[in-house]
């Protein structure tokens, strides 16, 4: 008996000390496992904060002695992370700066160009003046083959005056914004007036100028700058026009829009460059051995835009190219 019961006391030792045991070892591993979270949740603290731009964050010593590597990982990852920041900035200063040189190059050019038409601008005038008195003989009578040789002087100075003033209202366009002055207007009227206007200069390479309208009431805009619209859209289907074709011009409406379609019969205009023909200096004229600013179109697209309407274009390669002016009524 006394051995069966030293033996249930050694039986019950040991279930005691192992339950000791393991009640050790469970707060043990219950305390590294909540230090491991606790770990976690800072290593994870820090991370955000990288993300969220804080980049002078990094994981505190007690993560580095429990898990080395992995803090050595991130600490690294955000190092290169600052390591291109820096870079990033040094790059955009250095594009800023080239950017301002750029715009100190363009502003000057700019400027340069405006003075430099503004001076051309008086002798033509002046050259036109003179031409005027030749034609009308106060200097004594012409023949037939000198008037016809100063009417194409005269031409060649209206399409000089014409460039010089697209490009002095370009540069005027870029200082300030375009300021409208609208005002009831009869656009069929404005029209006619127009292309009488371009008459001489279509005849020199005998271009006709076809005129068709449906519509034949006012409307509210700026007669100056639509009336240079039209003129640098014409001027433009004249100068693109095959010889002895004809320029189209239409008037016609909607219920809320009135519709100005100018069309030249002659290259087209190919798909790729559609989307560029009014951006700034953009002109295909060297192409055809024309002059050209790339400015005229681009000066008639802002005036439109700022009448709150719009053109766009239709146009075929090697058949034709329509310019279409939409103004609400």
């Amino acid at each position: 008996m006394y051995s069966l019961l030293s033996v249930l006391i050694l039986l019950l030792c040991a279930l005691l000390a192992a339950q000791i045991y393991l009640f050790v070892k469970y707060r043990k591993i219950k305390k590294i496992h909540f230090r491991n979270l606790r770990l976690l949740r800072s290593l994870t603290k820090t991370i955000n904060s990288v993300r969220y731009g804080n980049l002078y964050e990094r994981v505190n010593d007690e993560i580095s002695e429990i898990f080395p590597n992995l803090a050595q990982s991130v600490n690294s990852m955000i190092e290169s992370i600052v390591d291109r920041e820096d870079m990033i900035k040094e790059y955009q200063n250095d594009l800023s700066k080239k950017i301002n040189v750029l715009k100190e190059i363009e502003k000057l050019k700019e400027d340069f160009v405006a003075t430099l038409t503004h001076d051309l601008k008086v002798p033509i005038l002046a050259e036109k003046n003179m031409l005027n008195f030749l034609l009308d003989k106060r200097f004594g009578e012409l023949n037939e083959k000198q008037t016809e040789a100063l009417l194409h002087l005269k031409n060649s100075n209206k399409e000089l005056v014409e460039l010089v003033e697209i490009i002095l209202e370009t540069y005027k366009l870029n200082e300030t914004k375009i300021e409208l002055n609208h005002e009831e207007t009869n656009v069929n009227s404005l029209i006619e007036e127009t292309i009488e206007e371009m008459r001489p200069i279509a005849d020199t390479d005998a271009i006709q100028i076809k005129y068709w309208t449906e519509f034949d009431r006012k409307i509210k805009l700026d007669k100056f700058y639509m009336k240079r619209v039209l003129k640098n859209l014409i001027l433009n289907a004249i100068s693109f026009s095959n010889p002895s074709s004809v320029v189209d011009v239409a008037l016609c409406n909607d219920n809320k829009n009135i519709y100005i379609k100018i069309t030249n019969y002659g290259k087209g205009i190919k798909k790729e460059e559609l989307k560029h023909v009014f951006d700034k200096y953009y002109t295909t004229a060297k192409k055809f051995r024309k002059v050209g600013t790339g400015l005229g179109l681009y000066l008639s697209n802002k005036i439109i835009q700022a009448h709150k309407g719009r053109i766009f274009i239709e146009s075929k390669d090697h058949e034709y190219t329509t310019f279409i002016i939409e103004l609400a009524q």
